[in-house]
């Protein structure tokens, strides 16, 4: 089924949230879907308005707005949607250039299949309200932008860019929907720990994206656009060259398929080299000349806990993190106060990386040491388990990559390699704190 949409813009704008107020129609259905989009956040860091990157940020947050408000279940494969979306831009001519190349870069993200186009907007995204008293301007500062989600990664990332570079300054951004908890309070909390270690070094900037009411769906695969958008947003602010980091372990970004059945839409690819060096091509097409890096696509989670500069600031705030990819499905959990599920393929991931630094002593909704059937077994540990007995050979790893996705030849190996220290990584965690039954699942692995 095809959905056709199209974005509309009210004449007035919303003065309280310093925005125009967009709302997506969809063909033949009466109700629409209204954008929520808090643009005072912004301009709180910085009164300036970028100018194609404001661009980006519509693009991403319309797109946002569109995959959470389609259901995948009502598709006949239960997954694929077909979508047609057409944007309201200042740059018409820059962005239509890139629509196609956009169109396949988005649908690689989430598992769709697109078609954006363009027209000229009748106002910008974000809009000052008029003040009696304008405030005094201040020009943010920065060597660098680092995406702030709140997960352990992103705080490492953080915390290795402002002690590798002493004498810099850090704008953290970070984003949160209203309707999915957790996030906001975990960057806060993240923030404040970064104030005390390292005062007066960085700017926090918070911004709040989602849709007015709910959202049919929630996997939320086009998140990582919008960060990468509200990153690109700044940066283009604190000028050209400034990186938009966005750190992630490199087995997650890659997500090697664990199972021939967890290839293609089921696989998450929302730091995919792919995606990421897809989008910096079409970035640089349209004149946005901020790159986006992943600082750690060759390195697994427990190489970046291992590595952080600073071990006494990881030390202090791990637990403040969330790794978790299902916080919000709680209904299943043995301890639903946990903050993390502890069995899906991030959590696993995280509890084998603290283990490595003798940090792993939290508490999650289920624990593997205390499943003891292949009943009791969730899908991602099955999935796991599966992997580890299979042992794939150097070939059979490289071969699952590039079905998963376009990657540079000349890194091949590497991406190899990484694959194979992340399954060592696992395995040493599971034969330590597995149960019984999971120990001798991987006995001769």
């Amino acid at each position: 089924m095809r959905y056709d949409i199209k974005v509309v813009v009210a004449p007035e704008s919303d003065e309280k949230k310093e925005t125009a107020k967009l709302s997506l129609h969809f063909e033949g259905q009466t109700t629409p879907v209204v954008l929520d989009v808090k643009g005072s956040s912004l301009l709180k860091i910085s009164r300036a308005i970028p100018d194609l990157a404001q661009d980006f940020l519509c693009i991403a947050a319309c797109v946002y707005a569109a995959d959470k408000a389609l259901a995948r279940k009502l598709q006949e494969d239960k997954w694929t949607r077909h979508i047609a979306i057409e944007i309201p831009v200042e740059h018409v001519d820059s962005w239509s250039r890139v629509a196609s190349e956009l169109s396949d870069c988005i649908g690689f993200l989430t598992g769709d299949y697109w078609e954006i186009s363009f027209r000229l907007g009748e106002k910008r995204l974000i809009q000052k309200r008029s003040r009696k008293r304008q405030p005094r301007y201040v020009r943010p500062t920065g060597g660098a932008i680092c995406l702030f989600s709140g997960g352990l990664d992103s705080f490492v990332g953080a915390v290795d860019w402002l002690c590798d570079n002493p004498e810099g300054r850090l704008l953290l951004v970070g984003h949160y929907d209203r309707h999915v908890a957790g996030p906001a309070k975990d960057q806060r909390d993240l923030k404040a720990v970064c104030s005390h270690h390292f005062p007066d070094r960085f700017t926090f900037a918070q911004a709040q994206v989602g849709l007015s009411s709910g959202g049919a769906d929630t996997n939320f695969r086009s998140r990582s656009l919008l960060f990468i958008a509200l990153g690109c947003y700044f940066a283009e602010i604190l000028g050209e060259e400034v990186p938009v980091l966005i750190p992630e372990n490199g087995p997650i970004a890659l997500n090697f398929p664990l199972t021939s059945a967890r290839r293609g839409s089921c696989s998450t690819r929302t730091v995919h080299p792919q995606f990421i060096n897809g989008l910096n091509k079409i970035l640089k097409k349209v004149g946005i000349k901020n790159p986006v890096v992943n600082p750690y696509d060759l390195k697994t989670k427990g190489e970046m806990v291992a590595e952080c500069r600073n071990q006494n600031v990881l030390k202090s705030a791990y637990s403040l993190t969330r790794s978790c990819a299902k916080a919000n499905r709680r209904r299943y959990w043995t301890n639903r106060t946990a903050r993390g599920c502890g069995v899906c393929v991030p959590c696993l991931f995280r509890r084998a990386a603290l283990y490595a630094g003798d940090l792993d002593d939290e508490v999650y909704g289920k624990h593997v040491e205390e499943l003891g059937s292949l009943a009791e077994t969730p899908s991602d540990l099955l999935a796991l388990v599966s992997f580890l007995r299979w042992n794939p050979s150097a070939r059979e790893i490289a071969a699952g990559l590039l079905g998963n996705g376009s990657l540079p030849l000349d890194q091949l190996k590497n991406y190899v390699g990484l694959t194979k220290r992340m399954r060592t990584e696992v395995l040493v965690w599971l034969r330590a704190n597995g149960s019984d039954y999971f120990k001798s699942e991987v006995q001769g692995c």
